[in-house]
């Protein structure tokens, strides 16, 4: 028994101990595989973790946006509603119909906005004048029955 070889030294048995059951290294052993193991790059976590994440957000969003138009869309036409577009563009048709006979409406008549306005005493004048002047052949006959001169 006191053969070397039939008695295993403690570090041989330690290290088949720990490969048995898979321990954590010795310090020895840390130096070595921290060298080895290389933390990852930034652009290979954003490939690995941050470009499936935004891929995600996004198609998510544009799910959820036709989704919610569809069912605006099938909403308004179960209510007979008509979309902005078609009422708007209804509307712009029957103003264009409106200005085209506004257009020939005016063509017709005369719009002079250059003519002045009279004012109130010039009024009073005018029809003084006119009143004047219908019965001035009243005074003239009577004069002329009358031998007045």
């Amino acid at each position: 028994m006191s053969d070397p070889k039939s008695t295993p030294s403690p570090s041989s048995s330690l290290k088949s101990f720990q490969e048995q059951y898979k321990l954590r290294p010795t310090a020895a052993g840390i130096k070595k595989t921290s060298s080895q193991i290389q933390q990852p790059s930034n652009f290979h976590l954003f490939v690995k973790a941050g470009l499936p994440f935004l891929l995600f957000s996004v198609g998510a969003s544009l799910v959820l946006k036709s989704a919610v138009e569809g069912k605006n869309i099938e909403r308004d036409k179960s209510k007979g509603l008509v979309s902005k577009s078609e009422r708007q563009a209804r509307l712009d048709s029957e103003k264009d119909d409106m200005m085209e006979k506004l257009n020939k409406k005016w063509k017709k008549q005369d719009l002079d906005n250059t003519k002045r306005i009279e004012r109130p005493e010039e009024i009073l004048e005018r029809r003084k004048k006119e009143r004047e002047d219908r019965n001035r052949w009243h005074r003239r006959a009577w004069r002329w029955i009358t031998f007045q001169q």
